[in-house]
């Protein structure tokens, strides 16, 4: 599936800081505020970003939650390894499956399991989760790319200082010595950063929609202090063009192929055999998008305002209706209950 292009997705995203935000350096500075954000260098001088693997991270576990709320032992919880340790492992264990990519590492310390995985790269694909299709695991790459978001070169990023205090759990007072400060950007900043999806199913833009609408409706946060009103941001797709690319979501394919113009054809249709564990009928139908063009080898189609909203509606459908079908893979459900029954596999560690 990754040695030729099928169908891709690209648009670029900005995103506001609608309050103040802190993507924390882990660096610790000498004189200065104990909690500065990640600083990047670019175009001769040091300024704040949005590092891409932290909101790849915030889009991935939005997606998770949502999917466990629409059916639970659909998508897997990534951090296996510490069961010996969790309080409420029963609990997760209704919800989330255990770790696509520790299952198959434990399953390919057998010979022949170990040849059909190396060989048969469909299987991990078939039997993964809808995060782990989406977004990657230890066992296979995943579809989706998030570049760091970088500063509106019109809009400069600004930060300032705030104090905090530990709070003295038997006073609710200020604990004395407990005070620290933090350096974040201010409220009004803009980032811009790339998202590109490629060999997509329908279901897997419906999944990426749900997260940009509950970007667009504040409803999730990013970066550190959440929980004390830090990282409270909105953002939209950009309709504006950058480096030559059209700006809104932009779809393409190979040129000269037999996708017709009304319709969105998805991983599943352009297969048409149902590997990969994909659909036949991966397909939307009755599509009008605002505009389309031809550039290099590619075919490409630009959804802007209602042509945008119409397909997040049907795409999102698509993606309730999936993921409410998710048939279990035919893989073990749950890994042998050891403490530390992946140390053998330091592969499933990293």
């Amino acid at each position: 599936m990754l040695k030729k292009l099928v169908n891709e997705a690209f648009f670029t995203l900005r995103i506001k800081a609608t309050g103040p935000v802190l993507i924390k350096s882990g660096r610790a500075t000498v004189n200065g505020p104990d909690m500065t954000p990640v600083l990047t260098f670019r175009n001769g001088q040091q300024e704040v970003f949005l590092p891409g693997s932290s909101l790849k991270g915030v889009f991935r576990s939005h997606s998770e939650k949502v999917i466990c709320s629409l059916k639970q032992q659909v998508v897997c919880y990534p951090f296996f390894g510490n069961e010996d340790k969790e309080v409420d492992l029963e609990q997760r264990r209704k919800d989330y499956r255990d770790s696509c990519g520790a299952i198959f590492n434990e399953l390919a310390r057998d010979g022949q399991m170990r040849k059909k995985i190396e060989n048969e790269t469909h299987y991990v694909y078939a039997n993964s989760c809808p995060a782990c299709r989406l977004f990657g695991s230890t066992g296979f790459i995943g579809r989706i790319s998030i570049g760091d978001a970088y500063q509106d070169e019109a809009t400069k990023a600004i930060t300032e200082q705030r104090d905090g205090v530990g709070i003295d759990r038997l006073t609710g007072g200020a604990s004395h010595g407990a005070k620290f400060e933090l350096e974040v950007v201010s409220t009004g900043a803009i980032f811009e950063t790339d998202i590109h999806l490629r060999n997509f199913e329908i279901w897997q833009l419906g999944m990426l929609f749900v997260v940009l609408q509950d970007l667009a409706d504040e409803l999730i946060r990013i970066g550190s202090g959440r929980s004390r009103g830090l990282g409270k941001v909105t953002a939209e797709i950009s309709d504006q063009e950058h480096n030559g690319r059209p700006g809104g979501f932009v779809i393409s394919s190979i040129r000269d192929t037999n996708e017709p113009e009304s319709e969105l054809w998805g991983l599943g249709r352009w297969l048409n055999d149902g590997s990969y564990g994909t659909q036949k009928d991966d397909f939307l139908k009755n599509v009008s998008p605002s505009a389309q063009s031809q550039r290099g080898i590619r075919d490409q189609r630009v959804f802007l305002g209602e042509a945008l909203t119409t397909l997040q509606e049907v795409a999102i459908n698509d993606f309730m209706a999936r993921i409410r079908g998710w048939q279990q893979p035919d893989i073990p459900k749950h890994l042998p209950d050891v403490p530390g029954n992946l140390e053998r596999n330091g592969s499933a560690r990293r």
